[in-house]
């Protein structure tokens, strides 16, 4: 069973993982109870595990519970060849609901597919051609 998992899990493009990273960029950050800060990332392997020494952000479960549904499509798509992040999926906020709801406070981040040697991003998943040469 493992090895017929290992199998459908395989990347078409084997070397995605090793070339590419997933970051999810803190675009805004207002009275975060954990201390997250604009600009700040959290960097993640493509098959979704964080990346702590990479990391600027402090951890937050919330920001994290929100990430994991992308993170396991964007594994699902690098597996099928396609962009790893989705044009309708880059954008999302913390579990908190706000100070004008009755929370601590908010935070957004923007997930983007990053080249690790370069540290340039890879363009967004319209243009797919940039993954795929």
């Amino acid at each position: 069973m493992a090895a017929n998992l290992d199998q459908r899990r395989a990347f078409r493009y084997p070397e995605w993982k090793e070339r590419y990273e997933l970051v999810a960029t803190v675009t805004s950050a207002i009275h975060c109870a954990n201390f997250v800060e604009k600009d700040q990332t959290y960097v993640f392997s493509l098959d979704g595990i964080l990346d702590p020494d990479k990391s600027t952000a402090n951890l937050c479960l919330g920001m994290l519970a929100r990430l994991q549904p992308a993170l396991l499509m964007a594994a699902d798509r690098a597996t099928l060849g396609a962009h790893p992040v989705s044009s309708g999926w880059q954008t999302f906020d913390c579990y908190d609901t706000g100070l004008d709801h009755g929370g601590m406070g908010k935070v957004c981040v923007r997930l983007s597919l990053r080249d690790r040697a370069s540290g340039e991003p890879v363009a967004d998943a319209a243009a797919e051609d940039e993954v795929n040469r």
